[in-house]
């Protein structure tokens, strides 16, 4: 899979997706715990804004939902890492993986920002018209396959730094020729 494309648009005669089915003043990519903040912030600060948050996945939480192997914690302390909105406040500083979830899973529904959320739609590409100065975005639908195109004002990228599909792989010399298993 590759990564997401972002760039100016080309001109219109060389455009041939269809037309955004929808407007929104801001879109936000990614359902973990920088996605969730920023729909939280947007409400209280700009509630008259249109905004919907887009997930790949099927669930809310990032990391912290797909990593569930036995003693998964955060390496920060939940009073940092945690919502100023809604400070930490379980007993352990350094909380498991599951209880980060339930955090942020409760933070959502409690702020209304679940229900802003679509999920199963993977950004394919984001091109930018300063004719139309908005930007011109497309999701794939993982079950269907199928493309949507809605356009948005401001684009905010909460995909963190880990790539779910395949993890980092540095350029080793002879890696080509490595016939053991990597």
């Amino acid at each position: 899979m590759s990564a997401p494309e972002l760039r100016e648009d080309p001109p219109a005669a060389a455009q041939t997706a269809p037309e955004p089915a929808e407007h929104l003043d801001v879109l936000i990519i990614g359902a973990g715990i920088s996605g969730i903040g920023a729909a939280v912030h947007l409400q209280r600060r700009c509630p008259n804004k249109r905004y919907a948050i887009i997930e790949a996945r099927a669930r809310l939480g990032g990391t912290w939902d797909l990593f569930r192997y036995p003693g998964i914690r955060s390496d920060s302390d939940m009073f940092t890492l945690g919502f100023a909105f809604r400070p930490w406040r379980e007993a352990k500083a350094i909380a498991d993986g599951p209880a980060i979830l339930r955090y942020l899973e409760e933070s959502a529904r409690e702020f209304g920002v679940d229900r802003q959320i679509r999920y199963g739609l993977r950004m394919e590409r984001a091109r930018w018209s300063s004719a139309e100065r908005r930007w011109r975005v497309e999701l794939r639908d993982q079950e269907s396959g199928e493309v949507k195109v809605l356009s948005c004002s401001f684009l905010f990228a909460a995909t963190g730094y880990y790539r779910y599909d395949r993890g980092y792989v540095p350029d080793f010399d002879g890696l080509d020729d490595y016939a053991g298993e990597f």
